[in-house]
């Protein structure tokens, strides 16, 4: 023979070569901030495997292993993390005082009251029922809320305690704008809490509404059975 072959085939006479889509798909995978290129470089690093093992002249087999194998890893906590963030913050903002409006127009004040921070979680069944009156008394039964985008939402420095957020109350007569203070942690305690302090009800004609009362307007007004608000002298 004129030329003695390698074990693997390969003529010593030709040198083998990393191959750069084993490279690629490493540099992709180790793009952490980047979620769109750790879904990338695996499939790179798939068509590595295919032409390294076509091309006796190619190397960066284990290149390509390694880019699959974080690529795939990487992925998936991304993907379990942003599941995980958005169950956590997305949900409870998205719904925002649906949970609490449902209960209190099925007679759960107790939930209606669970589904609220500090001062809301701590009013009188009077004050949550007053509330839960006056709505049905001016726009009917409640029927749902969404987050609203047109108003946008709001943007929390880092370490914020709350912010307000927009929505759109729906009823079966009428649909009201509102806004509900969502609390992400407890500044006494640092328990993530993730649930309204407040909802405000905007009605420009019959005049705003607030959950829980201010104490001075839980201590001077009541609302009647008609809506109509009373003082606590009788006058």
């Amino acid at each position: 023979m004129s030329r003695i072959e390698s074990t693997f085939g390969v003529p010593d006479a030709v040198a083998q070569k990393t191959s750069g889509l084993a490279i690629g798909s490493l540099v992709c995978s180790l793009i952490v901030c980047c979620p769109i290129a750790t879904i990338v470089g695996p499939l790179l690093g798939i068509v590595a495997l295919v032409k390294i093992g076509g091309n006796p002249a190619l190397k960066g087999r284990g290149i390509a292993l390694a880019a699959i194998l974080m690529g795939v890893v990487f992925t998936g906590a991304m993907t379990l993390g942003g599941y995980r963030f958005w169950e956590t913050f997305g949900v409870p903002v998205m719904k925002g005082p649906r949970d609490a409006l449902t209960a209190g127009f099925v007679g759960d004040l107790a939930g209606f009251k669970d589904a609220f921070h500090g001062a809301g979680a701590n009013a009188t069944d009077a004050e949550a029922q007053a509330f839960i009156d006056e709505l049905r008394d001016r726009y009917g039964e409640f029927t749902g809320s969404r987050l609203d985008q047109r108003r946008g939402a709001a943007q929390p420095a880092f370490g914020q305690p709350s912010a307000p957020f927009p929505y759109v109350l729906s009823f079966d007569r009428d649909t009201v704008a509102a806004e509900a203070e969502i609390i992400f942690f407890d500044e006494g305690t640092d328990r993530m809490v993730m649930k309204p302090a407040s909802l405000t009800v905007f009605d420009p004609d019959l005049g705003d509404l607030t959950y829980p009362p201010s104490e001075g307007e839980s201590d001077e007004t009541e609302v009647n059975g008609n809506g109509d608000p009373e003082t606590g002298d009788g006058g």
